[in-house]
Order: C-alpha cells, then sequence, then structure tokens
C-alpha cells in the first residue's frame, strides 16, 4: 500500500478508480487519456475557461471525461494534480483535509512504463541534455521515448498508450519532484542547483532538496550521474542507494571530463570541442553528463560521436532566427532564470559573433538573485534592453555598478525595434530574458515565438 492507503501496482487498480484531473494542459490532459482508457471514471477542473474550450478537452469529453466546477467536493478517490499547482493552492489543501491522495502526471506514469528509466533534473540545461541523450541512445539503434517536462515534448504519461520502447528518457522539474512518491529512474541525472522558483520552494535548501528527491527511491542496482563540480550536487553523493557516477569539466577521475579542448569518458578522448554542435561550454558539461549516462547503458562511442557532431539543439534555446543586414538575432527565451541568461550572453558574445551583443531581458519576478546576469550585462553587451516586471530591478542594479547603456520599454515589438536600431553589421540581438515569462506570455515558447515573429516583421 502506497500513501493513504493508495495501492497501484498495476492498471488493474485504477479500473472503476474515481480521480480527479486538476490542471488540463500538457500534462492534464496526457493522464486524462491514460486513465479512461484504463477504465478509470474522471473528472476533471481548471481554473482557466480557455483550456476547458480546447480541442484535447473536447476530445476528453466526447470520451466520457466529466468537467467539474466544484472540484472541492468531488466524489473521488485520488487527485492527479498538474506540476504546477503548488501544495498550498486552497483546492490542494481542501483534498488533504478529506484524506485524498494527490499524485503527479509523472509519479504516477512511472508506476507503468514498461522499461527503463532515465531521469534528467537540473536547475538549467535539462531539455538540452535530455534531447542529447536521447539522441544518443537512438544512434545505437534503441527505441526511446524522450519527454517528460521537456517542451516541446510529451508527458510520460502519453508513453503508456503507445508501443513499448527500450528507454524512456525524462526531464523531470522540482515542481513535479515536489510530490513523487514512487518515482524510481534507473539512471538519475543532476546536472546543477543554483537559486530558481523561490516563489514556490522559499529556500535554495528546499529548492535542492525537491530536486535532490530523485535520489530517494533508487537501490543498488540503479545509477546517479552527478555533477562532480557543483557543490550542492556532489554532496548528495550519499544520498539514496544507488550507485553514484561523476562528470567534470576538470577532474579527470570523473567518468566523464572535459580535457585538452575535448571531451573525454573512461579515459578515452570521445571528440573534439570544436566537432560539437551544440555552442557554449555550458553545453560542453551537459554533453559531459549524456556521455556519463549512455555509456552506463552500454551506447558505443562512434553512436556517441555521430550525436555529439549532429545535435544542434532545441527550439528557443539559443536558436538562430535570421540574419538581417549582417545582423544576427539569437533566441533564448527558455532562459527564465538569471544564471541561464548569462551563460547565454556570455556563449553569443565569446564566440558566436563578430561584433557586439545587443541584449533584451526580463520577465516575471521569481525572487531570484540576479547579480551574476546584471555583472554578464555589463561585461558583454553592447546594449541592454530590459521589459516585463523584473525590468525595475534590473535596471537599478545596473546603474548601481555604473553600467549606463541600457533602456526599460514596455513590450516586446518596441524591444526589437529599439534593438535594431542599436546594431551595426557584425552585431548580435539576443533575447534571452533571464525569467519567467508569466507577466506578459503563456509560456517561454509563446514568448520565443513572439520574439521569432517580431524579427521576421523588420526591414
Amino acid at each position: 500500500m502506497d500513501m493513504h492507503g493508495l495501492s497501484l501496482t498495476n492498471r488493474d487498480d485504477i479500473k472503476r478508480a474515481r480521480v480527479l484531473v486538476v490542471g488540463l494542459g500538457r500534462s492534464g490532459t496526457a493522464v486524462a487519456r491514460f486513465l479512461l482508457r484504463a477504465g478509470a471514471k474522471v473528472v476533471a477542473c481548471d481554473e482557466n475557461p480557455a483550456a476547458l474550450g480546447s480541442k484535447p478537452v473536447t476530445h476528453l469529453r466526447e470520451a466520457g471525461i466529466k468537467i467539474t466546477r466544484r472540484p472541492e467536493s468531488a466524489a473521488v478517490d485520488w487527485a492527479v494534480v498538474s506540476p504546477g499547482i503548488s501544495g498550498t493552492h486552497p483546492l490542494i489543501k481542501v483534498l488533504r483535509r478529506r484524506s485524498i491522495p494527490v499524485v503527479g502526471e509523472l509519479d504516477l506514469a512511472s508506476r507503468f512504463v514498461p522499461g527503463p528509466i532515465v531521469a534528467v533534473t537540473g536547475t538549467n540545461g535539462k531539455s538540452t541534455t535530455t534531447a542529447l541523450t536521447a539522441r544518443m541512445l537512438e544512434s545505437a539503434g534503441k527505441r526511446v521515448f524522450c519527454g517528460g517536462n521537456l517542451v516541446p515534448g510529451k508527458p510520460l504519461s502519453s508513453a503508456l498508450l503507445a508501443g513499448p520502447k527500450d528507454f524512456y528518457v525524462v526531464e523531470v522539474s522540482s515542481f513535479q519532484l515536489e510530490r513523487t512518491h514512487w518515482l524510481k529512474p534507473n539512471v538519475a541525472v543532476v546536472l546543477n542547483i543554483t537559486a530558481d522558483h523561490l516563489n514556490r520552494h522559499g529556500t535554495v535548501l528546499r529548492y535542492a532538496d525537491c530536486k535532490l528527491r530523485i535520489l530517494d527511491r533508487q537501490d543498488q542496482y540503479d545509477y546517479a550521474v552527478l555533477n562532480r563540480d557543483d557543490l550542492l550536487v556532489y554532496a548528495a553523493r550519499t544520498r539514496g542507494r544507488s550507485q553514484k557516477h561523476f562528470f567534470s569539466m576538470g577532474r579527470h577521475t570523473a567518468d566523464a571530463y572535459f580535457a585538452d579542448e575535448a571531451l573525454w569518458a573512461d579515459g578515452r578522448k570521445v571528440l573534439p570541442v570544436r566537432e560539437l554542435k551544440l555552442p557554449g561550454m555550458h553545453n560542453v558539461q551537459n554533453s559531459l553528463a549524456a556521455v556519463a549516462t549512455v555509456r552506463l547503458l552500454g551506447v558505443s562511442l562512434p553512436a556517441i560521436r555521430l550525436a555529439l557532431r549532429t545535435f544542434a539543439g532545441l527550439p528557443h534555446r539559443l536558436e538562430h532566427v535570421r540574419r538581417l543586414n549582417d545582423v544576427d538575432y539569437i533566441n533564448s527565451s527558455m532562459t527564465t532564470n538569471p544564471a541561464a541568461g548569462a551563460k547565454s550572453l556570455e556563449t553569443v558574445a565569446g564566440g558566436r559573433v563578430a561584433g557586439g551583443v545587443v541584449l533584451i531581458a526580463g520577465g516575471r519576478e521569481k525572487a531570484l538573485p540576479t547579480a551574476e546576469y546584471v555583472r554578464a550585462m555589463k561585461k558583454y553587451a553592447k546594449w541592454v534592453i530590459l521589459v516585463g516586471e523584473s525590468s525595475t530591478r534590473i535596471a537599478q542594479e545596473l546603474a548601481a555598478l555604473g553600467f549606463s547603456r541600457f533602456e526599460v520599454l514596455l513590450d516586446l515589438r518596441s524591444a526589437v525595434i529599439a534593438a535594431q536600431k542599436k546594431t551595426r553589421p557584425g552585431d548580435a540581438v539576443l533575447f534571452a530574458p533571464g525569467f519567467a515569462s508569466f507577466d506578459q506570455f503563456r509560456d517561454f515558447e509563446a514568448r520565443g515565438e513572439a520574439f521569432s515573429r517580431e524579427v521576421s516583421n523588420l526591414d
């Protein structure tokens, strides 16, 4: 028996269960489809009226799902809650007072996938490392599901309605890990931990603890791949019972490491860094994590090299949008925290362009430290354009550093137009917000698409 008497050992335990799905976004609609197929009676709710009218929800209604406007009194056995809904939400408090077990979509799906799970977490680089790991496995001829928190990608529960795979490679967020009860990856990868989502988790240590829960249910037959250079991650080497392996940007004792301008694994040279398709030293680190992971799964060096030489990355991560009048426009909308913004700026300024960088940054505040990004702006940017909720604070911090080459604008359209006016041939315009998108956009994808659209309108 698990969690308040909720037993989920096989799909028969779902048949005829009454389940409430809270939130009908990507993960909610995916898990609702699985639950219906497994024979559950599903009721669902969403505070966003637009979600209730979406095509996926319409199809679910046709398949038998019921929409409730009073979820707090729904007669259900347990609930699946969207990762974006925190434990302090009034509905979650009501469900707990009623002793209704609350589970997450990815956690639930992990009980039923018919193959090994490779789960990747960390503050930055999760998506790239997840996709690159999957590409390496595919290069070795394996059938791979790639998804989880990954965008673009599918929630893990969608894999339960498809054919079996050899591996299930999933990105896992702190929000998903916060309420895990069953997730037990065959390989758990922890890339790094820096301040993020403090508006939900409160402190860096609580946030780190959520991330490191990925290790807790592993046993001696499982593996963990940890960043040897990150103090918080390395300190977790005694957590859980898995076999610990490491990647490092300098320590030659690690399973995968960087030395002599090349990637190495098990004491053998994998690839010179100049042959990597992915730009930036942060992607060297992501590549090392993927290499260390797939070597544990028996992937050969030739298959690894093929993936490293051909994998160009995901949309909204240092994505080249357009070259206009010899100026490159680069979309890095996925940079949703200041540390990621600083790395994007350093990468572009350090080798992607011949001239200077005009930076567009800013977004929804998440109570995060910004000093690293502000220092990077002063060091690398020829001009900074700030938008969104965080713009006032960043402007004040730049001014305090004696940096005056910035302006604050109301929206992304005016920012793109202003950025073009500040460029010369050889420059780049980098969109690296460094903050969440929710002040002005639905998500980072919508924000990145808006940037690309505004760039395409330039002449």
